[in-house]
Formats: C-alpha cells, structure tokens, sequence
C-alpha cells in the first residue's frame, strides 16, 4: 500500500470518528424524554394554580364591590323609608288640623245663620270665616302634594329594594360558586 492510499485510510477514519462524536454530543446535549414530560406536568399544573389564583382574586374582588353596593343600597333604602315616615307623619298631622278646622267650621256654622241673622250679620261671619275656610283649601292641597311625594317616595322604595334583592342575589350566587369551588 502506498502512502497516499494510507493517509486516504486514516483520514477516512477521521471523518468517521468526527462524525460519530458529532452524532453521539447531540444526542447528549437533548434532555431525556421522561424528565421532559415531568416538567411539562409541573409547567401545567404551575399555570392551573396561576389560574386558580386569578379566579379566586377575582371573585374576592367581585364580592367586596357587591357588598359595598349592597351597603349603598342599604343606606339608600334606609334614607327613603325615614323620608317615606316624615311625609306620613306630615300626612296625619295635616288630617288632623284638617278635622279640627272642619269640626271648628261645622260648630260654629261656617255657613253662617241662615234665615236668622241680617245680611249685616252673615257679612260678619263671611269675614270671620274666610280666613279659616282658605287654611282649610291650604290644608287640602298640603295633603295632596304629601300624598303626592308618598306616592313618589313609596315607588323609589320599591325601585331600592329591587335593586338590593338583585344584588343579595349575585351575592349568594358568588357565594355558591366559591363554595362548589372548595369542595
């Protein structure tokens, strides 16, 4: 054998060996497929918890602004049923004045005496009368702008509480939701 088919030889298995060791160093450097897999579980699992954790936050949050909300409405409710109460008690009192200025009219004849007393006479009691006949027409449209705001503040009442039975609503809601979510 010659040199030069020597040296074709040894270089050939060079190459051989050079492309082996490239072969085997790659292989090497790539993770095994079963640590692979248990990292990609974990990597999972770390991001369900992530997720898990977001809910939960979220639904935290979400239930401190409905109780909030359900305070406002709360103090709202309370606010229109003290006004709702005055109105009423504006109401009786007017009804009461109105039957004591009816009563007082009645028993001294607001009409005057008919037949009996001189034209002079019943233009006394005309004049004596009129103030109180025009409290009586004042009484009468008091209590029909008191029966007017009751019936205003009656259907804002109705509206308050609506809105707070809807959102004690979403708030049992929340509170099944986070319940199923512990068991």
């Amino acid at each position: 054998m010659s040199i030069l088919t020597t040296s074709r030889v040894v270089m050939c298995g060079g190459l051989l060996v050079v492309a082996i060791v490239a072969v085997v160093s790659g292989q090497a450097g790539q993770p095994a497929a079963p640590a692979r897999t248990q990292m990609d579980e974990l990597l999972a699992e770390v991001r369900a918890i992530r997720a898990d954790l977001d809910r939960a936050s979220a639904a935290s949050l979400r239930g401190q602004f409905l109780g909030m909300r359900l305070q406002l409405q709360e103090a709202r409710i309370t606010t229109l049923s003290r006004q709702l109460g005055d109105v009423q008690d504006r109401l009786r009192d007017n009804q009461q004045a109105r039957v004591s200025l009816t009563n007082s009219l009645t028993m001294f004849g607001g009409q005057g005496p008919k037949g009996e007393a001189s034209p002079e006479m019943r233009k006394q009691m005309e004049f004596i009368f009129a103030p109180l006949k025009g409290q009586l027409e004042l009484l009468d449209k008091t209590d029909a702008d008191l029966k007017q705001e009751e019936a205003s503040l009656m259907a804002q009442l109705q509206q308050e509480q609506n809105r707070w039975t809807t959102l004690n609503g979403q708030i049992e809601e929340l509170e099944r939701a986070s319940s199923k979510a512990i068991r």
